[in-house]
């Protein structure tokens, strides 16, 4: 009894914290929209995106996807407009959609009138394809992809062949066909009455000639370690750009943080921030990510030239009198694949 009575009690705090939370979110969508609504009202819907988009996020009611959807007309982006106003439109009992069911029809069918679609084929199969700087998907597209009616940058592209790129103008309400087929730029040989398709291939070099005198032991320890400090001081200077490097991203991160949040669409200002654009926002998030990755770089080059010199110190050490009289060395040189070496006994 004890016990079902702590479950109820459990449950019934669960439900206060639950409607606590749903009225809270609902002050926060309403505040979100009536922001977004006041921006667009003033002509200027392309900073009202990040509040509807905000909004939609937290709930995705036929409210707030309506909403979002008029925002993405007014700002320019009819594609994605005809999505989120025909989702709303799919609510047709709902308060919101009922009172404005008109107006919603009436946006749908503009945000149509100004989207075309392009059906892409060719080859080679898996080639992937690139509109307008998004990827779409990979030869053979299956369907025709919406886009907006004007000239649009197709690029086509797969390893081993040559890249296409075509301005290709689209009109709206109509469907473009385009064919691609892109060239091998890998090199074809004969052999018997075949033609064969052979990648290139550096052309293999024989190891240099060793210099007079290499096969001298202390020669070869001297050499070896004045590589190895070398090859340290550039460890030293490899982890310490790379400690700059990280810096800077962490500077960078908070710098995003501060202004910034990831949005569905991409980086965009925080709700209530004035002053900074959703550019501001993409160049801080690019600046961060740079920043973090060439440090990455920094980190690893660095440990790999230590280790580098690890194994040059090593061999450079000096020989004992028992080795000497055994005359065992192992003497090292330049290759065309990194460093070879031989030991004799």
């Amino acid at each position: 009894m004890v016990l079902r009575g702590l479950l109820v009690a459990w449950i019934g705090v669960a439900i206060v914290l639950q409607s606590g939370a749903a009225r809270a979110d609902a002050a926060e969508i309403e505040a979100l929209i009536a922001k977004g609504n006041e921006l667009r009202r003033a002509g200027t819907p392309g900073p009202a995106l990040p509040y509807f988009r905000h909004a939609y996020e937290l709930q995705r009611t036929p409210r707030t996807t309506a909403q979002l959807g008029l925002c993405e007309l007014a700002a320019g982006y009819p594609v994605e407009a005809e999505e989120h106003l025909a989702a709303a439109l799919q609510s047709p009992n709902d308060p919101s959609i009922v009172k404005y069911r008109q107006m919603l029809a009436d946006s749908l069918k503009t945000a149509r009138s100004q989207i075309g679609e392009l059906a892409i084929q060719g080859s080679p199969a898996g080639a992937e394809v690139v509109i307008d700087g998004r990827v779409v998907g990979a030869l053979p597209l299956h369907a025709p992809v919406k886009v907006v009616a004007r000239n649009t940058e197709v690029v086509v592209r797969a390893r081993g062949h040559a890249e296409h790129t075509e301005m290709v103008p689209i009109a709206s309400g109509q469907r473009h066909d385009l064919t691609v087929n892109l060239e091998s730029t890998e090199k074809p040989i004969e052999t018997k009455g075949q033609v064969l398709i052979k990648p290139l291939k550096p052309t293999a070099v024989d190891p240099p000639p060793k210099p007079p005198g290499t096969d001298d032991p202390r020669r070869g320890a001297s050499g070896a370690r004045t590589a190895a400090w070398v090859t340290a001081g550039a460890a030293v200077a490899a982890a310490g750009t790379g400690l700059v490097l990280n810096l800077a991203s962490n500077s960078k991160s908070s710098s995003f943080d501060a202004d910034c949040f990831n949005s569905s669409m991409g980086p965009a200002p925080l709700p209530g921030k004035t002053g900074v654009s959703q550019s501001d926002c993409k160049d801080r998030y690019d600046a961060w990510h740079s920043y973090q990755n060439w440090s990455y770089v920094g980190y690893v080059a660095g440990a790999a030239l230590a280790v580098t010199s690890g194994v040059l110190f090593w061999m450079s050490r000096p020989a004992s009198p028992a080795d000497a009289a055994a005359h065992a060395h192992l003497t090292c040189a330049p290759s065309p694949t990194g460093l070879a070496c031989l030991g004799r006994f």
